[in-house]
């Protein structure tokens, strides 16, 4: 006899018992968080409990000993209020071993010793965030650890600084664990993404659907090194001053620098401002407020640009092109330029200010770069500037030479020294400042060749095109551009 003939005994169960449990209303079922705890060891004051810590929205975070309940001297010494309680999480702890990051302290809030569940608490998220730099906007993240079983949770960056940062979580609270360890990603579109790795150190959990809050302290040089950097290239105010205030000067901040050319009427808007700012810093025109006061005619005729460090303008300078036009050249209205000058070309360097937060950076050294580039490309001899007395030795660093003429500050009644750029005399000469300007502008030049040709250098070097000096140095920044130079 087979299964199926088998008779059948007894009466077909009801409906209601196969279809299983009542239909839920699907606005009212919030649903369960996920299973989840973390073996850790509990240090209060010299007892160490083996355990595992859980979390849990309506009662905060659960410890439960391995043993199920609680030894007495345990309990006694829990019923003193100025014993101390930390925990470590096993996942973690060679690696908080090798970093030499100590257990994490928490409070106590109740105790069931019967039970052996300890009840914590963790510190609290918002008086780190609000004494922390915050990004202009949130800053998007990824989270993950080995505390989170290959999980990765959506994250934003809310506020940060060098060693510490605030970040709102996609998910369930109870997948983060006070004292594990964690990798924040972030992604910029300027620069690889920032991995900073740290210890869940306080969190705040949200019974609704907004998941959790946390604060992840980093763990060790280099995470402190790229929180630092992310924060002073997207939190405004934060600055290289208030990163020597750390005592922290991070290496590689100026890689992220970049100098684009204005577009529009909001980079407009964005140079007014860091002329505004730059010039009040000095106490000049501190009543001109309205960034539209700072703008100036000759803006129409100059090519203007910009120096980004990460998401924040932090510079401005532009390139006055007259043409040969008297009337587009601000120094010859107020310091006539020698007739040299006009004969073999030149352009006018001026409006270069940095934000007070990364002033005696260098960047000018940068933003002069860029000065070069464009001069290259449009193949005229001469640069003409001006400078206040302190800055003239930067500029004699990157080429520049005195004109017997002094001007005024078209802001304030400063003494300001007009000084020239001969590019021909660079280009067509090797002596001893050849190897200073090679070192920081041989690659700029190199690339200028790749892109457009010796056309235009050509014409800058004249009769001098076809030196033995010119080809070396030509030679040199070629050598200079490729990826290794």
């Amino acid at each position: 006899m087979t299964l199926i003939d088998l008779p059948v005994i007894g009466r077909a169960p009801e409906t209601r018992r196969i279809t299983g449990l009542p239909a839920q209303n699907p606005a009212g079922a919030a649903g369960l968080p996920p299973p989840h705890a973390v073996a850790v060891r509990l240090d209060i004051g010299p007892e160490r409990i083996d355990g595992r810590l859980s979390g849990d929205p309506a009662a905060g975070w659960c410890f439960t000993a391995a043993t199920g309940y609680l030894p007495e001297r345990v309990v006694q010494r829990l019923a003193d209020p100025a014993i101390a309680v930390a925990v470590m999480p096993e996942i973690d702890r060679r690696a908080l071993r090798h970093l030499r990051v100590g257990p994490l302290r928490l409070a106590v809030a109740s105790v069931d010793a019967g039970a052996g569940v300890i009840r914590l608490t963790a510190a609290i998220c918002g008086p780190v965030a609000d004494r922390l730099p915050r990004p202009a906007e949130p800053l998007p993240a990824m989270l993950d650890g080995r505390s989170l079983n290959r999980r990765r949770l959506p994250a934003l960056v809310t506020a940060i600084g060098p060693y510490e940062a605030v970040a709102e979580i996609t998910g369930p609270a109870a997948l983060l664990i006070p004292g594990t360890m964690m990798t924040l990603t972030v992604t910029r579109p300027w620069a690889a993404p920032f991995r900073l790795r740290g210890r869940i150190v306080a969190a705040e959990m949200r019974g609704d659907d907004a998941g959790v809050r946390i604060v992840l302290r980093m763990a060790g040089a280099a995470p402190v090194d790229r929180a630092a950097i992310l924060a002073a290239c997207t939190a405004p105010g934060f600055g290289i001053h208030a990163l020597w205030t750390y005592g922290l000067k991070p290496r590689g901040l100026m890689r992220h620098l970049r100098v684009v050319p204005v577009a529009g009427a909001a980079d407009m808007t964005t140079v007014y401002r860091l002329r505004r700012d730059a010039n009040q810093f000095y106490g000049r025109r501190p009543d001109a407020h309205d960034p539209e006061a700072w703008a100036d005619p000759l803006d129409a005729c100059s090519i203007l640009f910009l120096g980004l460090l990460g998401d924040k303008p932090i510079a401005t300078a532009r390139l006055v092109v007259n043409g040969g036009d008297r009337s587009r050249s601000e120094l010859q209205a107020l310091a006539p330029v020698p007739e040299q000058f006009w004969q073999d070309g030149f352009v006018e360097v001026s409006r270069l200010v940095v934000h007070p937060d990364f002033r005696g950076n260098r960047i000018r050294y940068d933003m002069f770069r860029e000065v070069e580039r464009l001069a290259l490309g449009l193949g005229v001899r001469y640069l003409l500037f001006d400078a206040i007395p302190k800055l003239a030795p930067l500029y004699e660093a990157v080429g520049g030479r005195r004109l017997p003429l002094t001007k005024k500050h078209q802001d304030s009644d400063e003494i300001e020294q007009v000084m020239y750029v001969d590019m021909r005399a660079i280009l067509g000469r090797v002596n001893r400042f050849s190897a200073v300007w090679l070192a920081g502008f041989g690659g700029t030049l190199g690339r200028h060749l790749a892109i457009a040709g010796r056309g235009p250098t050509d014409v800058i070097l004249g009769p001098d095109r076809r030196s033995p000096a010119a080809a070396v140095i030509r030679g040199m920044g070629r050598l200079l551009a490729w990826p290794g130079g």
